[in-house]
């Protein structure tokens, strides 16, 4: 009878996984280019903006170290207030491509 009773929990426990994952935030890559010089600027507003919610920042110099492009991967919800942060903080910064990722399967 235990194991049988190990058995339906650990069946309860795959539909609950599922359904986390199904209302979590769909994570999406924003790519944007900031002057080299509001590298730490632009860290400190992302960690301010996101915590723990971003999932990973990518940096890659650029045009000879004048400028650095970043990839950041977070939730729609959240790139939206990151970037209304970062047009406010860092004016001179463009914003590329804001790119829906797919959904790991288990």
């Amino acid at each position: 009878m235990h194991a049988f009773f190990h058995t339906q929990a650990a069946q309860r426990r795959v539909p609950k996984a599922a359904e986390a994952r199904a209302r979590s935030p769909r994570p999406c890559l924003l790519q944007l280019t900031v002057e080299v010089e509001a590298l730490s600027a632009l860290r400190a507003l992302v960690a301010r903006t996101c915590g723990d919610a971003l999932q990973f920042m990518r940096v890659e110099v650029c045009d000879h170290g004048a400028r650095v492009k970043v990839w950041l991967c977070l939730s729609r919800v959240l790139a939206g207030q990151v970037m209304a942060a970062v047009m406010r903080a860092l004016p001179g910064a463009e914003f590329g491509r804001l790119t829906p990722l797919a959904q790991r399967s288990a």
